[in-house]
């Protein structure tokens, strides 16, 4: 599926809007910088969190596809991240839980990289109605090494 210009320029916004206002769950701590809320699988297949900050931004992001989605409140039992991707909640409220057992809260405008592409994965608590954007990257992305500079 080709990402259309449109689809570009939402996802452009979208980024643009939540790097001007930070994170809601954790906001950055000096300007020019920005939390991500990182899932990543460990080499023991079990899922973790944590926060990655990305500092001297505005930085591009080498998206490849955006999708629009809405998911009513529900629970979405454990499973793996479908590939690398970004995701923006733009409306609502989720509760996610890693393998390790943390739990974090997801808000409107958190931006959330996931990438716990195999072993037991994460459970999805949409506490309410949510609509989001998934931001796609290609399979070699870095996390680490874009939030760096590098």
């Amino acid at each position: 599926m080709e990402t259309s210009r449109r689809d570009l320029i939402v996802a452009g916004t979208a980024l643009t809007a939540l790097m001007a206002t930070g994170s809601k769950a954790q906001p950055a701590a000096t300007k020019g910088t920005m939390d991500i809320i990182h899932v990543y699988a460990g080499p023991d297949g079990v899922s973790h969190v944590k926060r990655v900050t990305v500092t001297g931004l505005p930085r591009p992001l080498p998206v490849t596809e955006v999708r629009a989605s809405f998911v009513a409140k529900g629970i979405e039992d454990w499973h793996v991240a479908p590939s690398k991707l970004f995701t923006i909640n733009t409306a609502g409220d989720i509760q996610a839980e890693t393998g390790d057992g943390t739990k974090v809260a997801i808000g409107k405008g958190d931006l959330v990289y996931l990438e716990d592409l195999a072993g037991k994965g994460h459970i999805t608590r949409l506490l309410t109605d949510v609509s989001n954007l998934f931001l796609l990257v290609k399979p070699d992305f870095d996390l680490e090494k874009w939030a760096k500079g590098s």
